[in-house]
């Protein structure tokens, strides 16, 4: 049996040396599998013309989600960022998209950052309520090696179970499968993302959990529609917008990876940091670290 750190749906950027590993198939010095078809991912020179496209490519995706702050939006290009590039990152952040009233377009946000994950849907489940039901659940879908787990239209805020507070600071878990007498090693290079009406991360998930404003300001938000369709877009050409989000890091890395003197975050401060964060600070756009900055901050 070959070791196997993750799958990969897209081109990554291997670890150990920073290069982008394009070709499908299994990568030792990695130790990862790539599952994609090479055609799909046509990567123009990471020029400043080809940057300016690809960053006009992926704000046209978010025109008509209503962001309560420039940082907001930001921080949802962030989550594009790590959908895209999840395999390749050691740790990562949840993001949870918070709105005050129902029909906001969170759920609909969540699609459009999974799209970027890879090709299959979101695999969406309900909040744990006991730290016993967060251990099954999430061990059951991590075996399955999935590219995102939802927690869609949450009634509860983030509760910090252990076994929630481990896959967002650690590579891998280990813990008993239920039902058993057996345990499993799976890998938490899964994108998180969870969404709901004014409820969000608590306590120790203050600092784990990236929330993403978003306030339709209308009456009626459930009859809104999205006439750009930007989930469908990135659906039936997903290659294309992958590779926008890889350009944008490989100029970054071009230029020579320039860091803005920001506040560290812990567990955060670096891979993730750095293809997630940096870019988009380097490009113009706000922190998209400010909320999760906020919350911890803020914590009481």
């Amino acid at each position: 049996l070959l070791p196997l750190a993750g799958v990969a749906r897209q081109p990554y950027f291997r670890e150990s040396d920073g290069e982008l590993v394009t070709q499908a198939g299994y990568d030792k010095d990695a130790q990862r599998f790539g599952v994609f078809d090479t055609r799909q991912f046509a990567m123009p020179a990471p020029t400043p013309d080809a940057v300016r496209v690809a960053l006009a490519l992926l704000e046209d995706l978010l025109t008509e989600f209503r962001f309560v702050a420039p940082s907001d939006k930001s921080a949802a290009l962030a989550a594009i960022f790590t959908a895209v590039v999840r395999p390749t990152l050691p740790h990562a952040p949840a993001f949870h998209v918070k709105a005050p009233v129902f029909g906001s377009g969170k759920t609909y946000l969540c699609e459009l950052i999974g799209a970027f994950a890879g090709p299959g849907g979101n695999a969406k489940v309900s909040y744990p309520t006991t730290s016993e039901e967060a251990t099954k659940v999430i061990l059951s879908l991590l075996l399955t090696s999935p590219a995102v787990i939802e927690f869609d239209d949450m009634d509860t805020d983030w509760t910090p179970h252990g076994t929630i507070k481990r896959m967002l600071t650690s590579d891998q878990i280990t813990d008993r499968i239920l039902g058993v007498s057996k345990t499993a090693t799976v890998s938490t290079r899964t994108l998180f993302l969870g969404s709901g009406n004014n409820v969000g991360p608590v306590r120790d998930l203050l600092r784990r959990v990236l929330t993403i404003h978003i306030d339709p300001r209308c009456s009626t938000p459930a009859t809104r529609s999205y006439k750009g369709l930007p989930v469908e877009k990135v659906r039936q050409n997903r290659g294309v917008y992958v590779a926008a989000v890889l350009t944008i890091i490989q100029a970054w890395r071009t230029a020579g990876m320039p860091r803005t003197a920001v506040e560290n975050v812990a567990t955060y401060g670096g891979a993730w940091a750095d293809y997630c964060r940096h870019p988009l600070i380097w490009l113009g756009h706000a922190d998209p670290a400010t909320s999760l900055l906020h919350q911890i901050q803020h914590d009481p």
